[in-house]
């Protein structure tokens, strides 16, 4: 209601101005509530298609493990365990200064060099003291048997021959005793020569291609010794001489689970840079822990679902293939 002493105009000016700046302030209120138009509200990231999914491991389903070597007597020294699957800090006391562990992951995982689809799993050791040797009283050019059993998928999947792996990690005070650097507490000897690790792997940290893989028994004619770069060693190579390690990568008829089976030869376990040159038991510093890995690879990987007989290379396959039939 306008006041009498008010005209006309004068009482229309003052409504329209009142309604003005009411319609500021809301404008204002508004603007502070609502996002602006440079910043959207974020979209829900949309889930990878089915066959992007990783590989998983059946973790109900507890793995066995092995390792076993020969003692001075002549005696075989085997310790066995199925155990659950967890870290690398989940160690089950095998006895004879043995600590072991099965887990999923490992140093291709850790370096970035694992396919997308693929899993890694890996069968582990410690030293319980790392002031005793890790393998009691092994007689010289004796060979360590490590297996790992029992692994299952979720699904239907295989192992990928060429990702073999053996890494030994040193402590930092024998490699720095021994005039290395802290980069040499980390050696890998690897099935393939050029498998790198992403350049990780050289011949100043490994051994490129020492592990051969094997189908079936080897041959009687094979090359026995190994020489830097993955190629055979003949009779005039200066010592020591380093054999090549045997893996075989097995699946169970039973349940179809799959598994691996190495026999690394003792002194794979010396330092590659070790200037003493010595493979003897007691010559040389052992590593204070070592693992035994591989990945597998989905049948969803290849094209068409069908994995080739032999699968060597984790380039085989392609995050991209879509599976066509069982």
């Amino acid at each position: 209601m306008r006041s009498n002493d008010q005209s006309p105009a004068a009482w229309w000016f003052t409504a329209a101005t009142i309604i003005c700046v009411a319609a500021c302030a809301y404008a204002g209120i508004a603007r502070q509530a609502a996002p602006p138009a440079s910043d959207p509200e974020p979209q829900e990231v949309q889930p990878a298609p089915g066959n992007n999914r990783p590989l998983y491991i059946d973790d109900q389903h507890e793995p066995r493990i092995m390792i076993a070597w020969v003692r001075r007597d002549g005696m075989r020294m085997e310790l066995s365990r199925q155990i659950p699957w967890g870290t690398k800090n989940d160690r089950v006391d095998l006895g004879k200064n043995l600590l072991a562990f099965a887990a999923v992951g490992g140093t291709r995982i850790d370096l970035q060099s694992g396919h997308p689809l693929g899993s890694v799993v890996r069968v582990g050791f410690y030293k319980a003291d790392k002031q005793q040797p890790f393998f009691a009283d092994i007689r010289p050019g004796s060979v360590v048997e490590v297996r790992l059993e029992g692994v299952r998928f979720i699904e239907a999947a295989k192992p990928t021959e060429g990702t073999a792996l053996h890494h030994l990690q040193y402590s930092m005070e024998d490699v720095l005793n021994c005039g290395l650097d802290a980069s040499a507490i980390d050696q890998y000897n690897t099935a393939r020569a050029d498998d790198t690790l992403g350049g990780a792997v050289s011949e100043e940290n490994g051994r490129p291609g020492v592990l051969r893989v094997v189908h079936g028994e080897l041959p009687s004619d094979a090359p026995r010794y190994y020489r830097q770069g993955g190629e055979p060693a003949g009779d005039e190579d200066p010592q020591p001489a380093e054999r090549f390690a045997t893996v075989r990568f097995v699946k169970s008829e039973e349940d179809g689970t799959i598994g691996i089976r190495a026999e690394l030869p003792y002194e794979l376990f010396r330092h590659v840079r070790d200037p003493w040159l010595r493979t003897e038991p007691g010559t040389f510093f052992e590593p204070t822990h070592f693992h035994l890995e591989f990945e597998s690879l989905p049948h969803r990987a290849f094209p068409g679902g069908k994995p080739p007989a032999e699968s060597n290379d984790n380039a085989d396959a392609s995050p991209e293939a879509e599976a066509a039939g069982p």
